[in-house]
């Protein structure tokens, strides 16, 4: 910043050469001053007030005695002084306004770095929005959109509670939150469903357990009870994935992997015991199993 003690010097005194140099060196200042980057707008209208008040000192206590200075010509310096104070007052109403709104200039870089699918950098700029305003519902939908696309569905229903509970909305952003617990539920149930027919019945259960989560805590119109049976489909395909190992040992005479898997069967369904279902087919099996379980004795 340009010293300003300068300009309370008296007429004999007067530093010319320090007088010739500081509109130059403001107008150059000026030049880099940015009014569409949230990182330093705040900055940059501290920047400009003080040189605004530069300006006026000059204006005030310099320019009356330029006559002092014949190399400086007081028509010229008149003309780019005023010319700079208009400038600053442009700059800095330009800047109060917007100091106003970093929060949502901050959401406007986060959106288009997701158009490019810079994740990382939009994630940045999200939480540099809530740091100015805890409240910007802008910021928590694209907090939604992300978590969502990147897989991490219990952020998206923490972040659902957050604006539910705490967060203003507009028309428009209620509409767009419908829509997005519509589709929540019905791409993760789609999700969960597609698994466990190809038989990733281990992978298919967190999404039930989500939705389980999303149906407790959301309005009841997003769900049906489709979610419940997925869990009970889930959780009984694990269930019958350890009896299918348990068999398949048994058949390749491995007797201590057969029953270990069987005891994690045994102990699957103890945990879950409402929400298993054990297979018909297996029925025979483990009956056997459970009557030989005498004859083996295995090293814990």
């Amino acid at each position: 910043m340009v010293a300003t003690a300068f300009f309370y010097a008296t007429a004999q005194n007067i530093n010319c050469d320090v007088a010739a140099r500081f509109l130059p060196d403001i107008d150059a200042r000026v030049k880099t001053i940015s009014t569409t980057n949230p990182e330093v707008i705040s900055l940059h209208y501290l920047f400009v007030s003080e040189m605004l008040d530069s300006v006026h000192s000059f204006q005030d206590n310099y320019l009356p005695n330029l006559h002092f200075c014949p190399q400086i010509d007081f028509f010229a310096t008149l003309h780019q002084c005023n010319a700079l104070e208009i400038r600053l007052r442009e700059l800095k109403d330009s800047l109060d306004f917007q100091r106003k709104r970093v929060d949502t200039l901050f959401c406007l870089l986060a959106e288009e770095e997701l158009h490019f699918s810079d994740t990382a950098m939009a994630e940045y700029y999200i939480d540099r929005s809530l740091q100015f305003n805890r409240k910007q519902s802008r910021a928590y939908i694209l907090r939604l959109q992300l978590d969502f696309a990147q897989r991490r569905y219990d952020e998206c229903i923490s972040t659902l509670h957050i604006i539910y509970d705490n967060i203003p909305l507009t028309r428009e952003e209620e509409n767009f939150l419908s829509d997005f617990n519509t589709d929540f539920y019905q791409i993760l149930y789609q999700k969960g469903d597609s698994l466990i027919k190809a038989g990733s019945e281990a992978e298919a259960l967190p999404l039930f357990e989500t939705l389980e989560t999303f149906c407790h805590d959301m309005p009841s119109e997003y769900c049906n009870d489709d979610y419940y049976h997925g869990i009970i489909r889930s959780k009984s395909g694990v269930y019958e994935s350890y009896l299918t190992i348990a068999r398949v040992a048994w058949r390749r005479g491995n007797a201590e992997l057969a029953f270990k898997f069987l005891d994690y069967a045994k102990g699957y369904f103890l945990e879950n015991e409402d929400e298993v279902e054990i297979p018909e087919r297996f029925t025979q099996f483990i009956e056997e199993m459970e009557a030989r379980r005498g004859n083996y004795h295995f090293n814990q």
